[in-house]
């Protein structure tokens, strides 16, 4: 997870990431990278497949932020992290889904109540 933008740039990030669970942190300084590239041309491959995965999944997560419904967004965050929801607050889910934590409660209602 990174700011590709402020890595690239050497400047601030507009972003900030707070773990939810205990995590192991790898920092990474451009002069290291440029290091490791060198020192090991296989790892040019490993940071382009990196990006492109990194530029897929925000592309796709701006076309269902700005097409489906709350609902639907939910619905296919739980396919995708069944787990969570047992484990992150619903705020979280709610910010992550951008929408407000008493618009996702009125979904989850939905979809208990059977009426999806």
């Amino acid at each position: 997870m990174s700011d590709i933008a402020s890595f690239h740039e050497q400047k601030p990030s507009k972003l900030f990431i707070e773990t939810l669970e205990d995590c192991e942190l790898l920092i990474l300084h451009p002069e290291t990278k440029e290091q490791l590239l060198k020192s090991l041309p296989k790892f040019e491959r490993v940071f382009r497949l990196m990006v492109q995965r990194n530029l897929s999944v925000t592309q796709n997560r701006l076309i269902s932020t700005i097409s489906k419904s709350a609902l639907e967004k939910y619905l296919e965050f739980i396919e995708k992290y069944p787990t969570i929801p047992q484990r992150v607050a619903q705020h979280y889910i709610a910010s992550y889904l951008g929408i407000s934590a008493e618009f996702l409660s009125k979904v989850r209602a939905k979809i208990a109540k059977g009426k999806v």
